[in-house]
């Protein structure tokens, strides 16, 4: 068997539309701030080759719809091919390492060379962004859809198992940070007061 190591841009556009059909702008939104955005990236200049091949290899097929005053719109659907192929692939498929980005972790390194009042604000934009993360992932939460797999909801709309374990995960992980900065923030900021005291 072929294993993969890495999930590549064709194989995340045939997932965004396991649910339902979708333009390339709507993909690109499921990677930014939508069901995957938490998780995997995407961009625009990505994702549009990507259904191009797709559509050759007959994974996907689109329908051109009439906008008013703009130019018509591609929106895409997955084939039962597309469909065959996906779940192959998940199958053959070893994750790849987990990495975590954050450009506010990497200034926080340096703390005790910043200003004491920029790394404050550093940690509450931390927060508040992972505050924000937990209201977006929430699977209750009736303003975002949180699940791609949308014909994999019960009748009262509630969703796939996967997709609630997911965020569940997602939810508890942002709630250990937020508790892990209530509990150490205070001790951080002393800290470095009290060495920028000693300098001076």
């Amino acid at each position: 068997m072929d294993i993969k190591q890495t999930m590549d841009v064709r194989t995340l556009c045939l997932g965004a539309l396991m649910g339902s059909e979708a333009t390339g702008y709507e993909i690109r939104k499921m990677f930014e701030d939508g069901t995957f955005s938490h998780f995997q990236i995407a961009s625009l200049g990505s994702i549009y080759p990507a259904l191009t091949k797709l559509t050759q290899d007959g994974m996907v097929t689109f329908v051109e719809r009439e906008q008013e005053n703009r130019p018509d719109k591609k929106v895409y659907q997955l084939t039962s091919e597309g469909r065959r192929t996906f779940l192959r692939t998940l199958l053959q498929t070893r994750p790849g390492e987990d990495r975590y980005r954050s450009d506010i972790l990497f200034m926080l390194t340096f703390a005790e060379e910043l200003p004491v009042e920029l790394t404050e604000a550093l940690i509450d934009e931390f927060a508040a962004r992972h505050e924000m993360t937990q209201i977006q992932i929430d699977p209750e939460n009736p303003e975002k859809d949180n699940c791609p797999l949308a014909h994999g909801r019960d009748e009262n709309g509630a969703p796939s198992p996967g997709c609630r374990f997911v965020a569940g995960l997602g939810q508890a992980m942002c709630e250990a940070t937020l508790d892990f900065i209530r509990r150490n923030k205070d001790g951080l900021i002393e800290e470095l007061r009290t060495r920028k005291d000693k300098k001076t």
